[in-house]
C-alpha cells in the first residue's frame, strides 16, 4: 500500500511527512519549489508534535509519477482546485482507485464520486502551515476520521486508519462520514471571520466581540441545516452545534490569557489571504450556507456579508485585519 499526497501542501505534507516517518510507503506530488527542496533536503517538520525530517519520495509533474496497483490516493488540494485534480486524476489512474477526501468543505466528495468508484471522506482536526519550501509546521490538532462517501465501510478505510494511527496520528473509523463532516463543516465557517479580522482560531474565540459575530454566524447556520434536515456528528473534542451558538452568544464571557502568537493555530483561509494568492474556500462554507438559506427563504446576512468580504480581499490581495470589527457591524 502506497500513499500518494496529490497536493503535498501544508495538510498533505503533514500527513505524508507522519506516515514517512512511520516507515509508510509515500509519494507526494506538489509545487516544484517544495518538492525541489524535499527532494535536496528532506521534508522538515516543526511544531507541538516535534522536530524531524524525513524523506519521502516527490515530485512536481503528474506524468512523474509511476502508478502502482496499491497506491491509495489522498486528495489534499483546496476545493478551487478539486475539479482540475480529477481531471488530471482520470487522466493518470484507474477509475476504482480509492480517493480519499482530506479537504475542507463538502463540496470534494461531491464532485469526486461523480467520476471515481471508491470515495471516502475525511474530517480533520489538523492545524498544519507552510512554513519554507521543505518546510511545513504542525501547531495543533492531530486526528482524522474517516469513512465511505457518503456511508459506510469498508476493509480498505480501515487499512487505512490503521496505517494512520501506526504513525502515531488520530485516525478513527465512522459509518456516517456525511455526518462528521458537515459538523466539521460548522467549524470552518469561523475560518472566514479568522481571515477577515487576523485572528487566530483561539484569539477569535477569546474576544466577545468576534464570539458574538461567530455565534450569530453559526445560528444562521444552524438554522439552513435544520431546515435541511441535515444530520451533525460531533467530532472528538467539539461541541455540539447548539451548544456552541450557546457559548458564543452568551454576554458574560471573560476574555482569558492566551499563550504566545506564534503557537496559534491559523486557518487554512487566512493563509490563503495572506500569502495572497487570490482564492479562497470561502464560496463554498460561509457561501454554501447563504446558498442554502436561498433555497429555503432564510436570511443569512452574516454568512453572505463574510463570503462577500472575504472574496473582495482575495480578488483586491488585501492582507488579513483590513477590515476591523466594527466595520463588519456597518456593513450588516
Amino acid at each position: 500500500m502506497r500513499f500518494v499526497i496529490f497536493g503535498a501542501g501544508a495538510v498533505g505534507s503533514t500527513v505524508g511527512a507522519h506516515l514517512s516517518k512511520a516507515g509508510t510507503d509515500v509519494l507526494l506530488i506538489g509545487d516544484p519549489p517544495h518538492i525541489e527542496k524535499i527532494r535536496a533536503d528532506g521534508l522538515k517538520m516543526s511544531g507541538k508534535y516535534g522536530e524531524f525530517v524525513t524523506a519521502p519520495a516527490a515530485c512536481s509533474a503528474v506524468d512523474d509519477w509511476q502508478v502502482q496497483p496499491d497506491d491509495i490516493v489522498f486528495l489534499c488540494v483546496k476545493t478551487y482546485d478539486t475539479s482540475v485534480a480529477i481531471e488530471q486524476l482520470r487522466a493518470k489512474v484507474p477509475l476504482d482507485t480509492p480517493i480519499f477526501c482530506l479537504q475542507n468543505t463538502m463540496t470534494n466528495e461531491e464532485l469526486v464520486v461523480e467520476h471515481f468508484s471508491q470515495v471516502y471522506g475525511a474530517a480533520l482536526h489538523l492545524g498544519a502551515r507552510f512554513v519554507f519550501p521543505g518546510e511545513v509546521g504542525h501547531l495543533g490538532g492531530n486526528s482524522l476520521v474517516i469513512g465511505r462517501h457518503p456511508r459506510g465501510l469498508d476493509e480498505t478505510a480501515e487499512r487505512v486508519v490503521a496505517a494512520l494511527q501506526a504513525a502515531d496520528m488520530g485516525g478513527t473509523l465512522t459509518d456516517d462520514i456525511l455526518a462528521c463532516k458537515w459538523a466539521k463543516f460548522c467549524i470552518n465557517l469561523m475560518n472566514a471571520p479568522a481571515a477577515i479580522l487576523d485572528r487566530s482560531g483561539p484569539e477569535l474565540l477569546n474576544d466577545p466581540g468576534s464570539r458574538r459575530l461567530c455565534g450569530d454566524m453559526l445560528a444562521e447556520a444552524q438554522h439552513v441545516l435544520a431546515r435541511a434536515e441535515i444530520k451533525l456528528k460531533t467530532l472528538p473534542g467539539d461541541q455540539p452545534l447548539p451548544d456552541m451558538v450557546t457559548a458564543l452568544s452568551r454576554t458574560d464571557f471573560t476574555p482569558q490569557p492566551l499563550p504566545d502568537r506564534s503557537t496559534h493555530v491559523f486557518p487554512s483561509m487566512w493563509q490563503d489571504v495572506f500569502c495572497r494568492r487570490g482564492r479562497t474556500e470561502a464560496r463554498y462554507l460561509n457561501g454554501r450556507v447563504h446558498a442554502m438559506g436561498q433555497q429555503f427563504g432564510i436570511a443569512t446576512p452574516i454568512n453572505t456579508l463574510l463570503t462577500q468580504v472575504v472574496d473582495t480581499m482575495a480578488e483586491r490581495r488585501e492582507l488579513p485585519g483590513t477590515y476591523p470589527l466594527s466595520d463588519l457591524r456597518n456593513m450588516l
